[in-house]
């Protein structure tokens, strides 16, 4: 049964795919493996001990996507209706395209398995097909009683947040439906007649919740075993050896704090990464930076020689960094709050300061607070009084209690993404194809 995934999105979006397909091909299933054409040669190499796995470029460039002012600006927008057409515009841009490079793709495939980002484009392609979707969601993203979002506070009751979610889901719909009949009778398909949430929840499709009911304890019971939590998914090899000076610098002192935005713009970041750093020079900490696509902190002004030798000595700045080898040897973590940062934070036992930009993101930082892991703010407040108490609240030695009783609660990795696989092979034996 020849399988092809699509995971749309950052490298954080793609890393649970690439876990998959590993376990997949291990199971002798063929992989074909659709990913965005900025990380093809980063998957390609990752993936170069699973030949079954064939990688191909599908849909626009990301780091394009990210940069731009529909990702940076007006999604952030207060204008909710502002928002709604920027949440539009990035769930539909080029549409057309990636729907006629995943079809090139998925030709002959048994099965189309993709990520929430780009699902619209998976689903179609899949009844063009004929054949069974899988979605792999890598946060909830379905109507539930459990969370809301955005995020609201934790006194409001759980069928109001039931209704936000199914009131989200038709704006979206309507926001989104002309736009998705063009794309669907690119491919000869007719118009949808409903969201694909809907359309998956008629078929009773199987949709794998790729994160850990540590975090949702309560989903499990809402939703059954249509929507299993398997467990955050990543690759189950080693890690990548650190560069030798960098592994000096983390010896050569006490353990760093991590800051890192991976794939986002930072709005003003120059500006948040030197309040980060200050608030932790002011408590004597050291920082590792990870400057990620946006190279955060790279081309930084660090002052005269005195306050330059100062910043050289307290923090490192690097390029990107492999979190399984770098996380466990840091004291906490300061990050944008992606599904695969914030997990690979609570994995390492850190606590957790979430600056959040936009996406899911609010949703992650608000379970790092109520679980006593950390804290949450949106990364445009992160200075003065607020991060110092953010920060305070970070670094006390009770969080560090909590997220080290987290991280023994969490599934671990290999039991995850088996049981995702397991999920899948169940689902697909039904060969259910995915019709309107």
């Amino acid at each position: 049964m020849v399988s092809t995934l699509v995971f749309q999105g950052s490298r954080g979006d793609v890393e649970p795919g690439i876990a998959l397909a590993e376990e997949l091909a291990r199971r002798g299933r063929p992989i074909r493996f659709a990913v965005p054409p900025n990380v093809v040669d980063d998957v390609r190499r990752r993936l170069s001990v699973a030949p079954a796995v064939e990688v191909s470029a599908c849909g626009p460039d990301t780091s394009r996507t990210l940069a731009s002012t529909v990702a940076t600006r007006e999604i952030k927008s207060r204008n909710p209706v502002r928002r709604l057409r920027a949440a539009t515009a990035l769930a539909t841009e080029d549409g057309i395209r990636t729907r006629r490079d995943l079809l090139a793709v998925a030709d002959g495939s048994d099965v189309v398995i993709g990520s929430n980002v780009g699902q619209e484009a998976a689903l179609d392609v899949a009844e063009r097909l004929g054949v069974p979707y899988v979605p792999v969601h890598l946060c909830p993203v379905r109507p539930t009683r459990a969370v809301s979002f955005p995020p609201l506070p934790s006194r409001v009751p759980g069928p109001v947040r039931l209704a936000g979610w199914h009131a989200l889901d038709r704006a979206l719909w309507h926001a989104a439906r002309a736009t998705e009949a063009a794309h669907r009778h690119d491919l000869g398909l007719p118009a949808a007649s409903s969201s694909v949430a809907r359309r998956l929840r008629r078929l009773g499709t199987t949709e794998i919740q790729a994160y850990d009911r540590a975090l949702f304890p309560t989903l499990p019971d809402e939703w059954g075993a249509r929507r299993p939590l398997v467990g955050f998914l990543r690759p189950t090899g080693d890690p990548a050896g650190l560069d030798p000076d960098l592994a000096a610098w983390l010896s050569a002192g006490p353990a760093p704090l991590y800051v890192g935005f991976g794939s986002m713009t930072v709005p003003d970041g120059p500006a948040v990464i030197r309040a980060i750093l200050d608030e932790l020079g002011r408590r004597g900490h050291r920082a590792l930076v990870a400057g990620g696509w946006s190279r955060l902190g790279a081309d930084d002004d660090r002052g005269g020689d005195d306050a330059r030798r100062d910043v050289e000595d307290r923090v490192r700045w690097v390029d990107q960094v492999d979190h399984r080898a770098v996380l466990p040897r840091c004291t906490a973590v300061v990050h944008h709050g992606g599904a695969g940062t914030v997990a690979a934070g609570l994995r390492a036992g850190c606590p957790t300061l979430v600056c959040s930009i936009g996406a899911d993101q609010p949703l992650w930082g608000a379970r790092v607070t109520a679980l006593g892991t950390g804290a949450s703010m949106p990364a445009r407040a992160a200075h003065g009084a607020a991060l110092g108490h953010a920060l305070d609240r970070v670094l006390h030695p009770d969080t560090r209690v909590r997220a080290a009783a987290v991280a023994r609660e969490l599934v671990p990795p290999d039991v995850a993404v088996r049981a995702a696989a397991d999920a899948l092979e169940s689902a697909t034996d039904r060969r259910v194809p995915c019709l309107d």
